[in-house]
């Protein structure tokens, strides 16, 4: 009976959906300077009803919660909503109104998918057993990101659990993702300088040769680790080199960080006259889900949607903040297909991206499922601690 009453209701707001979802992407604001869009998303709750909404947390972050019937419980729900500085090159009516600024990864879609969530239990309020708390995010695309200063500012104060999805073009449209454990890798990042009087070239390639012996010699078979220089630059006298760290291993990850200082200081010391200085930007911790949470996503997805196609996936060598709400509360974090074989087939970040906008009614539901059974959800997370 609520399966039904789900999707009848998310397919009347589908039209709403999209209407939604097309306003947001004609006006996109990149990571930290999204402004109109936390106060488009802040007018659309109070139009719902919401009372509880604060708004600005850490910066841009809106957070509403939903009082349920009883309060002791709290279920969290997560989208992004920055876009990036990509110049959209679509042909359709629809495009980016913003020069060099699209959502090409998919956040219009996260956070229309949370603000029909909150519609439709505003409207069943008294079927729906504990508070819900949506927490919308600014600021995922560019570290260090919104997710830890919102949590910092006390967005997961008495919440219980939490979880949160990423539309996925490579997948098609029907397809859930998961996994059990690791998702999302780390992705730090780092920039060698090097000063010489006429060696940089050399002490550059010496110590791309040498990072590379790193992994080979210090990660374990099973384990991942991905040291990728992606950026050379050099004269004579002087030398840059950036890269990008990526694992699902903080100790791991505390080692190649002292290794690589280590062969800055032994190549400064091998070459006469030379200064390599080591620069450390880090990045997100590794996405490590919760088995009970997936679980439920999978439950609340196979009794909501029967026809979605189950797909466990190899962990992603991507960087995502949501990574920072599960080192501090049990949850989880899905992928949900987007993807098609004509206008959806470009990947993320690629100015002609888009996507199948029925997703958007598949997160939603999902979403619904798990809300309106939390008593459930919550209990089963809690037995896994």
């Amino acid at each position: 009976m609520l399966s039904l009453l789900i999707k009848e209701e998310i397919k009347n707001y589908f039209p709403e959906m999209i209407k939604l979802r097309r306003y947001m992407h004609m006006n996109p604001e990149v990571s930290f300077h999204e402004k109109n869009t936390a106060k488009f998303i802040e007018n659309y709750l109070r139009e719902l009803g919401i009372k509880d909404i604060k708004t600005n947390i850490g910066l841009n972050g809106v957070v509403a919660r939903i009082k349920g019937k009883d309060s002791s419980k709290t279920l969290a729900f997560r989208a992004d909503f920055d876009a990036l500085p990509i110049n959209d090159e679509k042909d359709v009516d629809y495009k980016s109104k913003i020069q060099n600024t699209m959502h090409a990864c998919g956040h219009d879609g996260h956070t229309v998918s949370l603000l029909a969530t909150c519609k439709v239990l505003m409207e069943n309020i008294d079927k729906l057993p504990h508070d819900i708390v949506a927490i919308f995010q600014y600021g995922e695309e560019q570290a260090p990101g919104g997710a830890k200063p919102m949590i910092d500012a006390g967005c997961l104060e008495n919440v219980d659990a939490i979880f949160g999805a990423h539309l996925w073009t490579p997948l098609p449209l029907g397809t859930l993702g998961y996994g059990y454990s690791e998702l999302c890798a780390a992705a730090d990042r780092f920039e060698i300088k090097i000063t010489s009087n006429k060696n940089s070239n050399l002490i550059a390639a010496d110590f791309i040769s040498q990072t590379q012996q790193i992994v080979s010699r210090f990660a374990k078979p099973r384990e991942t680790l991905v040291i990728t220089l992606g950026k050379l630059e050099s004269t004579k006298n002087n030398a840059s080199i950036t890269g990008t760290i990526r694992h699902f291993n903080k100790e791991l990850h505390k080692m190649v960080i002292s290794k690589l200082k280590k062969l800055c200081l032994s190549l400064e010391k091998e070459y006469e006259n030379a200064t390599i200085e080591f620069i450390y930007y880090g990045g997100y911790p590794p996405l490590i889900n919760h088995k009970n949470a997936v679980k439920e996503i999978i439950t609340a997805a196979s009794a909501i949607l029967p026809e979605i196609k189950l797909k466990e996936i190899e962990p992603l060598m991507i960087g995502e903040d949501f990574a920072y709400y599960l080192e501090n509360i049990p949850g989880a974090f899905f992928l949900i297909g987007a993807g098609n074989n004509t206008f959806a087939k470009y990947p993320h970040h690629h100015p002609k991206f888009d996507f199948e906008e029925k997703v958007m009614t598949h997160t939603a539901s999902i979403f619904l499922n798990l809300a309106l059974n939390a008593d459930k959800v919550i209990k089963n997370l809690k037995e896994e601690q």
